[in-house]
């Protein structure tokens, strides 16, 4: 993921983990352009049903090297934090990367 703010592309990343916070897996959710990148929710629950994850961290850059959320991720966290815990995999954090920031959408 160290790379990941120099990408000139937004990509999303999941980063799934277990009760005690081990890393199970890092999976590459979706790759978008340069301005935004699809979600899909069905993708990121199907995985962590499968991995029988306690949690999950979402993570994904800002090509344009401004860390702050835009409205479009303010509202796919505030879903997905309700999505995830109907499924008991809450999400536990939403990272921005660009350049060497890193900012929270907050969760």
């Amino acid at each position: 993921m160290e790379s990941l703010g120099q990408e000139t592309r937004e990509w999303l990343l999941a980063l799934f983990v277990d009760r005690d916070l081990n890393l199970l897996a890092v999976d590459t959710i979706a790759r978008g352009t340069v301005t935004g990148c699809p979600v899909s929710f069905a993708k990121i629950a199907q995985r962590g049903l499968a991995l029988e994850a306690s949690g999950f961290i979402l993570v994904h850059n800002h090509p344009s090297g401004d860390p702050r959320p835009s409205e479009p991720d303010i509202r796919i966290t505030a879903r997905l934090r309700h999505v995830s815990a109907e499924l008991d995999i809450p999400l536990l954090d939403h990272l921005i990367i660009a350049g060497d920031e890193v900012m929270s959408v907050g969760c």
